[in-house]
């Protein structure tokens, strides 16, 4: 399990599939096996804050990614060569994820920096709105239908993969690993790629969108 993370390492995220009870399980394991670290809980992140973690960490990687992204705009050369202007106010965003990292950062871009969320992309569907999604409305609507299937604020795509394909500013590729592949790649219109996930751009595709101009 990728949560697992060594004590010698700086590695700030749990993984899919995992949550504060499991973080703090294995630092509980961690302890018993290790009785005389001192360091011991330190052994994982994510834990819940009566056990040893830390306040906003649960945002955490999604803030990075809104960070990350306004500092991209801070620098006109590289606004510039990837084909906008401006700042982040208006620019649509698609976003492949509404997990840990997805929806953090596309609630902070929305609410904060006005930006304009058209997709959100889910392993079972996903949704589509040219005018913009309201991201928490859309995020309560899935964590109680476990779907976007009836939600009124954008039409819903039972396949969501080719959302990623779709025309955008930029795209936020906040989930699972290798989505974007030599496959896609040459249909991929976003003018920016802001990998939010662990290697979300195969090697090969990732020369096919440098060779496109995507930034």
């Amino acid at each position: 399990n990728k949560g697992y993370i060594s004590p010698s390492l700086n590695v700030p995220a749990p993984d899919i599939g995992t949550g504060e009870r499991e973080m703090a399980w294995m630092a509980d394991e961690y302890r018993r096996m290790n009785p005389t670290d001192i360091n011991a809980m330190a052994c994982v992140t994510g834990k819940p804050v009566n056990q040893g973690g830390i306040l906003g960490r649960s945002e955490a990687t999604g803030r990075g990614v809104q960070l990350g992204l306004r500092e991209f705009f801070r620098h006109p050369e590289d606004v510039k060569r990837a084909g906008l202007s401006g700042g982040l106010a208006g620019k649509n965003i698609i976003i492949q994820g509404l997990g840990k990292v997805g929806y953090p950062a596309a609630k902070f871009l929305q609410e904060e920096d006005a930006a304009r969320i058209t997709g959100i992309l889910e392993y079972n569907g996903g949704l589509f709105n040219s005018k913009g999604i309201d991201v928490e409305a859309a995020r309560q609507w899935f964590t109680e239908h476990r779907s976007f299937a009836g939600f009124a604020g954008g039409t819903f795509v039972p396949d969501s993969s080719p959302l990623l394909e779709e025309s955008c500013d930029i795209l936020i590729p906040a989930a699972m690993e290798g989505q974007i592949t030599t496959e896609n790649a040459p249909r991929i219109k976003a003018l920016l790629v802001a990998e939010a996930a662990n290697g979300p751009v195969t090697f090969g595709a990732h020369k096919i969108l440098r060779d496109k101009g995507i930034v």
